[in-house]
């Protein structure tokens, strides 16, 4: 969900953890996750306060490394939408950078080559929550 370097935080059991902790109100989110977050627990991530994408998350197990210098992975995949034009009953392959702020601004590349706010607007249709929002291509 990374693009342009925004702040981001989890919050979890009514804590928040982030990057830069403030001494009185926020935790360090170098935390482990094995400590703060139970197995099943449900909690959320906020990515860039300014435009900001809030995702629900969930614990679902641990795994044991069998070596020290073993790297662990995060996996997650969040099922892949399809959004239709706004102009027909075609697949939006584009979206408008401007337009989606209105819940709008989906495009087929048909529709995307005569849109109103110009070719420098658009942005590709990717699966992710940010798609369409600041400068995310993916």
């Amino acid at each position: 969900m990374e693009c342009c370097g925004h702040l981001s935080a989890f919050n979890i059991l009514g804590e928040r953890y982030c990057r830069e902790p403030d001494d009185y109100y926020d935790k360090d989110m170098r935390a482990s996750l094995t400590r703060v977050v139970d197995t099943g627990a449900y909690f959320t991530y906020e990515y860039d306060f300014g435009n900001t994408t809030e995702l629900t998350l969930r614990r679902v197990g641990k795994t044991k490394k069998r070596f020290l210098d073993e790297k662990i992975a995060v996996l997650a995949r969040n099922d892949e939408p399809k959004y239709q034009c706004d102009y027909c009953d075609k697949i939006a392959v584009q979206v408008c950078s401007e337009c989606i702020y209105d819940g709008g601004g989906w495009l087929c590349e048909e529709c995307a080559e005569e849109h109103e706010c110009g070719e420098d607007m658009l942005l590709p249709v990717v699966n992710s929550p940010r798609v369409g929002i600041c400068a995310y291509m993916g």
